[in-house]
């Protein structure tokens, strides 16, 4: 019996006994159910979602200072999955109402409300850097 559990326990990968801690600002349970805990998908859609990040936070950018709202809007609309899918679930509610008000909002609501968003756009960049260095660490432990 002793040696069926010694097989089982060499047979595990030495990860699979570790779990991941995300940082407060990650779902955690929903990106672990998300990818069924697979830590290597989570590392490489961390690293997708950063090599598009900057060009979609520059599109959006720049359609509000353009004020092309029904620009803006749509690069609201895709930006947002990118936020599900590196479990920034609270980001991606915010661009889902913000995407929602754009067409009915006056200049001044607007203006309102994309400073904070852009704010949290911004700092979002850093949250995702920062998880994927953290990711590509436990992943090659």
């Amino acid at each position: 019996m002793g040696s069926v559990i010694y097989r089982s326990l060499c047979m595990e990968s030495p990860s699979s006994h570790n779990t991941f801690v995300f940082s407060d600002a990650i779902n955690s349970k929903y990106i672990i159910d998300l990818y069924a805990g697979d830590y290597v998908m989570i590392e490489e859609t961390f690293a997708d979602v950063l090599h598009e990040y900057d060009s979609f936070v520059e599109r959006i950018v720049t359609n509000y200072q353009e004020k092309d709202i029904p620009a803006l809007k749509s690069a609201i609309h895709k930006i947002k999955p990118l936020f599900g899918f590196v479990g920034l679930t609270g980001l991606q509610t915010r661009c889902l109402h913000f995407e929602n008000s754009c067409m009915d909002a006056s200049d001044a609501q607007l203006a309102e409300s994309f400073s904070p968003l852009r704010q949290q756009l911004l700092e979002a960049r850093a949250i995702i850097e920062k998880e994927k260095i953290r990711l590509t660490a436990f992943n090659n432990h």
